[in-house]
């Protein structure tokens, strides 16, 4: 059981020490992170034309979050639980040759569809990745 957790964790400290070098995208981004005034990090980038999100949750609770990738007129959504003090990746593959991409992370602490809420119920931030 011991063996399990040490590769868990020495596979999440690569990754995490990898991130800085995979930032590095292709095309430019565009991200716009909405947290609902939560303890959350988000980190980005792109990997063999794969868009990722990797959210990191620090709330004492378990957050909803929704990403949604928008590439031309290719666009995707995907969704995910993540547990206090744990993380969670949303992956986009591209369908087709990106020349920009622009990603929007919504997190809360309610499951609710976040189709229904507008950027105005979030605390928003910008970040381009140019």
């Amino acid at each position: 059981m011991q063996t399990r957790a040490t590769i868990k964790n020495l596979c999440l400290a690569l990754m995490i020490a990898l991130i800085p070098t995979l930032a590095v995208a292709n095309y430019p981004i565009t991200m716009t992170s909405c947290m609902d005034n939560m303890s959350v990090v988000v980190d980005f980038g792109v990997m063999n034309n794969q868009a990722f999100v990797r959210v990191e949750n620090y709330e004492g609770r378990e957050i909803y979050c929704e990403t949604r990738f928008k590439a031309g007129p290719d666009r995707r959504t995907r969704k995910t639980t993540v547990q206090p003090e744990k993380y969670g990746l949303m992956i986009y593959l591209a369908r087709r040759t990106v020349t920009r991409m622009y990603i929007t992370v919504y997190c809360s602490d309610e499951k609710e569809s976040m189709a229904d809420k507008t950027l105005l119920d979030y605390s928003c931030e910008k970040i381009a990745n140019d």
